[in-house]
């Protein structure tokens, strides 16, 4: 989750000591919250008024509207286009500008959904074909590369799908606002069917070819650090049958089986061995504060201060109040989060997703795996901050222990390094929480960033956090330590909604490329496709922040030298590569 979400929520209950008494500060300051928002019908009730719902039933049993009565009149749905290289899916309206000249809607409630379906915000169309950029920012040979490339790696980097368990007492629903936004998103609820879509995508895009080789999720792959949310993930990435992600009252918005987000549905597995990275959301209360044992009751417990989904009412309204308990909802440590995925399913794997047996966690959850054995090695840095805030922190004990080691053993094996975290370092601090004091032994974005240049076989680092597609280059001190770049892949859970395919190619000449791709999911039934127009809706009603990025993020090639160290390894792999470029045929739509 971005800084500005966990800032200003935590700034806001630590003024008000996060009471969780029916009537007391967290109360009065979520009945301000939703005003100030200009949310009419903002009660206890709900933020739409949901009590609406019990006075004679006016919706005829249903707690949400039909799927298919909410679709755009006469809408139809793209021809499937997963690469963007191709075509990407693009909105018909134009983002509203903030601060808008219209009252402020959340396109949660249903006047605000209501507001901008007129005004086209949940259309989208087949757009062009996003260019492929090449980058040469650090370094290596102007000239066009020889033809005679080879695929060293070919995978899947994505992060943030803050699968919520939106009906958690956690929740901060009443508090969502354009400043601070995911606190509550229209789409959610329709998530562990778009994360579904994209596998299904994933697996049909490499379909007779080549399949991945393995994915990286970047973190926050929960929202609030709960169990029942890490294993409905692990259902849907393991591809499980009859995935239920309901708590509490076993909800049906919507009468019969099959028809709205609350219903069990089969998944798809992701379509590669995938490794997993902890994010703050995955280890913190909504991803802004460590567990305390009197969050670890109220996670399990029976009152909502702040607001959270209610589904016995009309659109679901956030209000605040008792809930249905639900111990599924006890909040995980580093260590259950490990032994959870540890006794995961080995189909598609790998068993414990980096973690191996007797992973020690004390210092994080730190991971090294030699993903493409002999090659390339992927170290997960675990940058969540033990003392609680959103920021990522790297401690020294970790930087010159764990990190610095694990550097220094891939450059005497002569292996590639990617590095692989869920903070970027340009969201990494050394404040204890999220305001605190400076912390002694906290390392500086800038000397991490320093020292991993340093090592010239680092040629990437996967993060996630911001939720921007972005791509940036971080460059050592001299052309023997180019430094390395570091790639941010967007997030599932906000608009464009996306992933991105990525190959390590020798270009033959002294250099490699990664390519980065960004794909769209397919959406074939009508609550993947709802998804997508809620998310799409949440970002051109400038309730969220843009995280499209430029033509420079998007679709790119990103040139690098050989580092001398790796040049044997890299030699050896070439020798018997595919000579068939992923990125340049299939993403291209060759076959």
């Amino acid at each position: 989750m971005k800084r500005i979400l966990g800032g200003c929520f935590a700034l806001l209950l630590g003024s008000l000591g996060c009471s969780s008494e029916p009537g007391g500060p967290a109360q009065e300051a979520g009945t301000d919250a939703a005003a100030d928002l200009g949310l009419d019908g903002a009660t206890d009730a709900g933020v739409d008024g949901g009590g609406e719902a019990d006075a004679g039933d006016p919706h005829g049993g249903l707690r949400l509207p039909r799927c298919e009565e909410s679709e755009p009149e006469g809408a139809t749905e793209p021809a499937p286009v997963a690469s963007t290289l191709v075509g990407a899916l693009l909105p018909m309206a134009t983002r509203a500008l903030m601060p808008d000249t219209r009252p402020m809607m959340n396109p949660v409630s249903e006047a605000g959904e209501r507001a901008y379906r007129a005004l086209g915000f949940d259309r989208y169309a087949r757009g062009a074909a996003v260019a492929r950029e090449r980058r040469m920012d650090l370094g290596g040979p102007a000239s066009t590369p020889p033809a005679a490339r080879r695929s060293l790696a070919w995978f899947v980097a994505f992060s943030d799908t803050q699968l919520a368990d939106d009906e958690s007492p956690t929740r901060y629903g009443m508090l969502d606002s354009p400043g601070a936004p995911g606190a509550v998103r229209p789409q959610e609820a329709w998530l562990p069917r778009a994360m579904t879509a994209m596998n299904r995508t994933l697996r049909e895009l490499t379909q007779g070819g080549r399949a991945f080789q393995f994915g990286v999720v970047a973190g926050d792959c929960a929202d609030s650090a709960q169990q029942n949310e890490l294993r409905w993930f692990m259902q849907v990435m393991d591809g499980a049958p009859g995935i239920h992600t309901d708590s509490g009252e076993d909800d049906d918005p919507v009468p019969g089986p099959g028809n709205d987000p609350k219903d069990p549905f089969d998944g798809v597995a992701f379509p590669a061995p995938w490794y997993f990275v902890p994010g703050n959301h995955d280890v913190m209360v909504v991803g802004t504060t460590a567990p305390t044992p009197a969050q670890r009751a109220s996670a399990i417990g029976a009152v909502s201060s702040f607001g959270t989904r209610d589904y016995t009412t009309w659109y679901a309204a956030p209000r605040r109040g008792e809930v249905r308990a639900d111990p599924a909802r006890r909040l995980l440590d580093r260590s259950d989060i490990v032994s959870a995925l540890r006794a995961g399913g080995a189909t598609p794997g790998p068993v414990g997703h980096g973690y191996p047996e007797g992973a020690d966690v004390s210092t994080g959850a730190h991971w090294t795996s030699d993903v493409v054995p002999g090659l390339l090695r992927v170290l997960a840095l675990d940058t969540s901050d033990f003392s609680g805030g959103s920021p990522g922190m790297v401690k020294r004990s970790v930087f010159d222990g764990w990190l610095r080691t694990e550097l220094d053993r891939a450059q005497r094996d002569g292996v590639l390094v990617m590095l692989a975290s869920h903070h970027p370092t340009t969201s990494i601090d050394r404040r204890e929480g999220e305001f605190g004091a400076e912390m002694a032994d906290a390392v500086s974005a800038a000397e991490v960033e320093a020292r991993v240049a340093s090592y010239a076989n680092v040629v990437a680092w996967l993060v996630g956090h911001e939720h921007d597609v972005r791509v940036r280059p971080v460059r050592g001190a001299d052309a023997a330590h180019p430094g390395y770049w570091e790639v941010q892949s967007g997030s599932m859970a906000d608009w464009p909604n996306q992933a991105r395919a990525m190959e390590v190619v020798d270009n033959g000449d002294g250099t490699l490329s990664l390519f980065g791709t960004m794909i769209d999911f397919t959406a074939t039934t009508c609550m993947e496709r709802r998804f997508r127009r809620l998310a799409m809706m949440d970002y051109l009603s400038a309730w969220d922040h843009s995280h499209v990025g430029t033509a420079l993020d998007r679709n790119v090639e990103l040139v690098i030298p050989i580092p001398e160290a790796a040049r044997a390894r890299v030699a050896a792999a070439a020798m018997t590569a595919p000579s068939r470029i992923e990125s340049e045929t299939t993403l291209r739509g060759m076959r």
